[in-house]
């Protein structure tokens, strides 16, 4: 995701959770980056934020969990998902058959 991409993600993410505008964005962005750079890590690919919708609903996740401090708890909870991104992911980027 570029900048601006982030930014939208931002005020989308803020919309749907009722942060309080007070809140500054810099912690919320590191966030989302650190986010991004944990599941693209995992899957092994550059994810398209935008298009897959699923990638998107888990960095959301992450982004809230990060943010009450409960990571630990977050990847114990959605480690299917990232198990199941991965899977996809691997597939498309090597054509392969498996399921």
């Amino acid at each position: 995701m570029n900048e601006e991409q982030i930014k939208e993600f931002l005020e989308n993410y803020r919309e749907e959770n009722h942060i309080s505008p007070f809140r500054e964005n810099s912690e919320f962005i590191e966030y989302i980056k650190d986010g991004i750079e944990d599941i693209n890590d995992y899957c092994g690919a550059k994810i398209d934020y935008i298009k897959d919708l699923k990638a998107r609903r888990l960095l959301k996740y992450y982004v809230l969990y990060a943010d009450y401090k409960k990571l630990a708890e977050f990847k114990q909870i959605y480690e299917g998902w990232y198990d199941e991104l991965q899977r996809n992911y691997f597939i498309k980027n090597n054509n392969s058959n498996i399921q």
